[in-house]
């Protein structure tokens, strides 16, 4: 068995003599300015992999109902793709446990997820798999401790007035 740990890609390498293109999914939450081009240009550096499907969502990352990522979760069930391309990972979850919920779901039906920004976050292997859920985990809990600082500040905010901390 070769070192992926996907069967859609396993048994592209089984035979040699059938040569296919790698078929992507390109999703993007909230996209930015020139997103969809680094993401074009990122899967054309890759050798054999053509854009299949791309998806798009303005929808809050705390939440899976969304209309574009339901839609690539749809390919992935139809084994209409391969690859899932996002610039980063958090562009599918903002939670640790959608995050792996969504990892589980795309990788048991042979799908790869890719961020473009951050290729060594990549779920083709198992170490690959395991820094998705530890950078997962740690932009967690640094976005909830904004969110405790920001309450914070807000408190002290109104208890004070509009008087700013600094001022004597």
């Amino acid at each position: 068995m070769s070192a992926n740990c996907h069967p859609r890609t396993d048994r592209l390498a089984e035979d040699p003599r059938v040569r296919r293109f790698v078929r992507v999914g390109l999703y993007q939450r909230c996209p930015t300015f020139g997103e969809s081009d680094f993401l074009q240009s990122y899967v054309a550096s890759q050798p054999d992999w053509r854009v299949a499907l791309r998806s798009s969502d303005d929808g809050s990352g705390a939440t899976l109902k969304r209309r574009g990522l339901q839609r690539m979760l749809a390919a992935a069930r139809s084994d209409a793709i391969d690859v899932l391309v996002v610039r980063h990972m958090y562009n599918l979850s903002r939670t640790t446990q959608h995050l792996a919920f969504l990892l589980d779901e795309l990788t048991s039906h042979g799908v790869r997820v890719v961020s473009a920004a951050d290729p060594g976050l990549d779920t083709e292997t198992p170490f690959g798999l395991f820094l998705v859920r530890v950078v997962s985990a740690v932009a967690e809990i640094e976005h909830t401790g904004a969110l405790a600082d920001r309450r914070a500040r807000l408190r002290h905010k109104q208890k004070s007035g509009n008087e700013s901390p600094l001022a004597g």
